[in-house]
């Protein structure tokens, strides 16, 4: 059995059931079906062709504590060294390294020195012993911690010795114990220092000395004499 079509004066088509469509309908959803689909295409061409969002650059800080987080922790290890004595020293006019490298600067009845955080880097350059200004102190600094502190050696009965790493900052060892660097009840009394840029130190000292490191592990430290 065969549809009957036909197409009449109003332009509209009939089916066999009866129900008219008007060819100006067709063409409307046409019409409509363009505008909805087109637009959708262009946003979807321009969203593949778009860059993805640079993400802003992190600071230092927090790039470290991204990589202090991944790192495991660092493991103990028991030494028993006994730092450095007889220290070279320089004037400022000998030494050129940069003026935003950290040091710690001690001053003693007039007489100023400067000890340079990169020069004590290493594990067994920690410990640096000095007389300045006819007191004597010892200057320990941890680069994994970054913990400073200098000890008066005024009074002490024993030596103040490298005793390593205690998983978290340097172990002074003294009169047979370890001690962490920063525990409050190490026996040994703290020496007046600060931590502070080179271009600070020297600008209020221009008359100091400065210890630069056994190695120059901090690139060329010295001038060409």
């Amino acid at each position: 059995m065969t549809e009957d079509i036909s197409v009449t004066e109003d332009d509209s088509v009939k089916t066999g059931t009866g129900q008219p469509q008007t060819i100006w309908q067709n063409r409307w959803v046409l019409v409509v079906g363009i505008i909805v689909v087109v637009p959708a295409l262009v946003l979807l061409m321009l969203d593949l062709d778009s860059k993805p969002v640079p993400v802003p650059p992190q600071s230092a800080e927090e790039m470290l504590a991204i990589e202090a987080e991944m790192m495991p922790d660092s493991p103990s290890e028991e030494l028993d060294e006994p730092g450095i004595y007889n220290a070279r020293f320089y004037e400022v006019k000998q030494v050129v390294f940069p003026d935003d490298e950290y040091v710690i600067g001690v001053e003693v009845n007039g007489h100023a020195c400067a000890y340079l955080l990169a020069g004590m880097n290493d594990i067994d350059q920690h410990i640096v012993h000095h007389q300045l200004g006819g007191q004597e102190f010892t200057v320990t600094y941890c680069d994994k911690s970054e913990c400073i502190a200098v000890y008066d050696k005024a009074g002490t009965t024993a030596e103040i010795r490298n005793g390593g790493f205690s998983g978290e900052t340097l172990w002074i060892l003294y009169d047979g114990q370890r001690f962490e660097q920063d525990a409050e009840e190490i026996p040994l009394k703290s020496f007046p220092s600060v931590k502070t840029t080179w271009a600070e130190w020297k600008q209020q000292h221009p008359e100091t000395l400065v210890y630069v490191g056994l190695g120059m592990s901090h690139g060329p430290t010295l001038k060409d004499e």
